[in-house]
Order: structure tokens, then C-alpha cells, then sequence
């Protein structure tokens, strides 16, 4: 049924975190590693999003796999440290309340498929606030 779909789920097989889209992301976002992503299917992807045993669950673990995200990227994250750590404590509240590191800035819909594009960092490259500003919906990345 979902072969035939350009977007598809995808398991990092090193940390267990699931992209939706075309094609996964090179680097995860979440553990660093390059080329981890496999394709997965939508049982496979609801069941690790909600049995991972999340190892990133401190403010400052979230925040170092931002900012080990924005190594070698074009964006950095904000300058402002105390805003940071609050958007960390939202992701991981989100987390805890939602079952997703959904964007704390942004509301879930409670439709699986259409909230999967709120998990951050989310594809901030496609919002207006980015074409327009320079930085994501809430501010946490920001080209450099």
C-alpha cells in the first residue's frame, strides 16, 4: 500500500530515531551518525516511536545533538543560550506528553502522518520564516 508513495519512513539503525520523506537525512539528527537511516514500514515506524528508550532526555543532551547537528551546516543555533535550553525543555515535554521530539513552537495535529513533520529538527528549510528571516519557525536554528 505505501510502496508506491514517494515519502516513506526511515529507522536510523543506530539510535532508532524515524525520518518521513522522500529520502532520509545523511546525517541523523539525533545520534550523528552518516548513512544510518533504513527503510522502514508505518507499523515498524509507531512501534519504535513509541517503545525507544530515549538516552537524550536532559535539556543539555538535547542540546548537544542540536548542536552537533549545525557542525558542518549552513545555520548554528541561537545565540541565546536560556532560549535554547527552554525550546530543549519543550522537545523533551513534547516527548513525554505527545510521544514525539515534536517543535515545542508549533501545534500537533493528533494526525500521525501530518504531525510527523513537526519532529525537530523539523524541514525548517521549507518554512516561509526561513526563506524570509533566515531562521526556522521558533528561532532555534538561524543561518550563519
Amino acid at each position: 500500500m505505501y510502496e508506491n508513495m514517494k515519502k516513506r519512513f526511515w529507522r536510523c539503525h543506530v539510535c532508532g530515531d524515524i525520518h518521513f520523506g522522500e529520502k532520509p537525512p545523511e546525517t541523523c539528527p539525533t545520534c550523528g551518525f552518516k548513512n544510518a537511516f533504513v527503510l522502514c514500514d508505518r507499523f515498524e515506524a509507531d512501534n519504535v516511536m513509541k517503545d525507544v528508550d530515549y538516552a537524550i532526555d536532559t535539556p543539555e543532551a538535547v542540546m548537544k545533538v542540536w548542536e552537533d547537528f549545525t557542525v558542518k551546516a549552513a545555520f548554528h543555533t541561537w545565540d541565546d543560550k536560556q532560549a535554547v535550553h527552554d525550546l530543549s525543555l519543550g522537545v523533551l515535554e513534547n516527548r513525554k506528553s505527545k510521544g514525539g521530539k515534536f517543535c515545542p513552537c508549533r501545534i500537533t495535529t493528533g494526525d500521525r502522518e501530518e504531525d510527523l513533520k513537526l519532529l525537530c529538527p523539523c524541514n525548517f528549510n521549507a518554512q516561509r520564516t526561513w526563506k524570509e528571516n533566515g531562521e526556522c519557525w521558533c528561532g532555534l536554528f538561524v543561518k550563519r
